[in-house]
């Protein structure tokens, strides 16, 4: 029996594509390095203290998509952050989608 606590599926995405994290001013953070409905991880070496709220920017270049989204540090490692999307509008749920959907769709080709 698996202990895996999840609810939503998440896509690990590759490092080479144009999708990454900037705080609500515009500074890049870094790469997103794993999408999912419930949230993402940023490779960071910024510091963040779990349980803060963040106001951040997710981008992809590739989808012309710069969403605004609010999210609570859940997870803390050095080089990576781990964050829940607090909450999610249906705007920014259908724009998370689409990354996923692209990412998932390249990573079932590969198999």
């Amino acid at each position: 029996m698996s202990d895996e606590r999840r609810k939503f599926e998440r896509i690990n995405l590759p490092r080479m594509e144009h999708a990454f994290v900037t705080t609500a001013k515009g500074k890049r953070l870094g790469d997103l390095s794993v999408l999912g409905r419930g949230g993402f991880q940023v490779d960071t070496h910024e510091p963040f203290k779990s349980g803060d709220v963040h106001d951040l920017v997710i981008v992809d270049t590739t989808e012309g998509i710069k969403r605004e989204v609010r999210a609570i540090v859940r997870m803390s490692a050095p080089g990576a952050v781990g964050f829940e999307f607090e909450d999610l509008d249906p705007d920014a749920a259908v724009e998370m989608g689409v990354i996923i959907g692209k990412y998932y769709s390249a990573a079932a080709k590969n198999i």
